[in-house]
């Protein structure tokens, strides 16, 4: 990842721990979850630029492997307006998805609808459960959509955020993920980021982008792709 200038230490440790909140700096970066490291800055000289096909600024490096390192390089780089360099082969998320809530329980369709009806009012259960246990709400008024997992999902199991703290280790962790088809709108954006972030101050639950980085209001940049 590359940024133009060097965030202030406290503002990336508090970006960070939006990813994972047991993050803490070590000697030569910060340390989190799932073994990885943050190092950095270090400088991005017009030649190193044009071998390494970046652009000049200041490069901080992950040592994991995994997708978690290119989920936080993305995040991060969002939040900076920097360049996220993704040379591992990347986890594909839904490109319709806005922001996921993760709850501790089931909400059923009638309750969730319910919650959010200021927002997104008229949502209908759209079709009947696909096999992996996801279903889905729709409504006739707007673009906006959101499938519900059940802890038997396996694309909810698997490499759950560290955001979500003391609640990865929930047995019966539920997601209600909030979409839009067709054009991303940024109305239709804050619209699912503001309904989200209700449904998971009355349930409980833990709202984060698609990068895993917990979000806690509708402006986050997170958001905005």
């Amino acid at each position: 990842m590359v940024l133009p200038r060097a965030p202030e230490p406290q503002r990336l440790l508090a970006a960070i721990r939006l990813f994972d909140p047991e993050a803490a700096p070590v000697d030569g970066g910060i340390a989190f979850g799932a073994g990885v490291r943050l190092a950095g800055p270090h400088p991005v000289t017009p030649d190193l630029a044009a071998k390494s096909n970046l652009p000049q600024g200041l490069a901080f490096v992950a040592s994991d492997s995994g997708p978690f390192q290119n989920w936080l390089a993305r995040g991060l780089a969002r939040r900076f307006g920097g360049y996220a360099h993704l040379p591992q082969e990347f986890v594909a998320d839904d490109p319709t998805e806005v922001v996921v809530v993760h709850t501790p329980r089931k909400v059923s369709p009638g309750e969730l609808a319910a919650r959010i009806s200021a927002f997104i009012p008229g949502l209908v259960p759209d079709g009947p459960a696909e096999k992996d246990g996801s279903s889905f709400l729709t409504t006739p008024h707007m673009p906006i959509n959101i499938r519900c997992d059940g802890p038997e999902v396996p694309s909810l199991r698997w490499l759950l955020p560290l955001a979500l703290g003391p609640m990865r280790r929930e047995p019966g962790l539920h997601g209600y993920r909030f979409g839009i088809a067709g054009q991303r709108d940024p109305r239709f954006v804050r619209l699912a980021a503001t309904a989200a972030l209700e449904l998971a101050q009355g349930v409980g639950g833990v709202t984060t982008d698609l990068d895993r980085f917990r979000v806690f209001e509708p402006g986050d940049p997170g958001l905005y792709r």
